[in-house]
């Protein structure tokens, strides 16, 4: 398995489990099983790609600026996903359900982001 698909994989599976938990826990968070897959999906390819584009221009050498544009990336991803998928399958109300949906999602893709990592070889 290559790297991208590996990471791919990894971040599907983050994104299902910490998305599927959310909508446990939230009332005002609904999905259906076939957006669902539709959403996690859409929603894996937008933070793989933001997380490439941020990651290649932005010096990441300050570990604030890396929390907070984690959470601004999972912020963005679940908006434009939120925005494509119809209400009736995937929905986001409240703003306190948007702040715990969020921070869950984040905090699974920091989880899941140390499964995918790997160390350096030695020298």
């Amino acid at each position: 398995m290559t790297p991208l698909l590996r990471s791919v994989a990894i971040s599907a599976a983050a994104n299902a489990v910490s998305l599927a938990f959310a909508a446990f826990l939230f009332d005002s968070f609904n999905i259906r099983f076939g957006w669902f897959v539709v959403a996690v999906g859409l929603f894996t390819v937008l933070t793989v790609v933001l997380r490439g584009i941020v990651v290649g221009t932005v010096n990441r050498f300050v570990r604030g600026y890396t929390i907070f544009g984690g959470l601004v990336l999972t912020l963005v991803g679940l908006l434009v996903t939120d925005a494509a998928v119809p209400a009736s399958g995937f929905s986001i109300e409240g703003t306190w359900t948007w702040v715990g949906v969020v921070l869950m999602v984040w905090a699974a893709g920091v989880a899941f982001g140390e499964v995918d990592s790997t160390r350096p070889e030695p020298r």
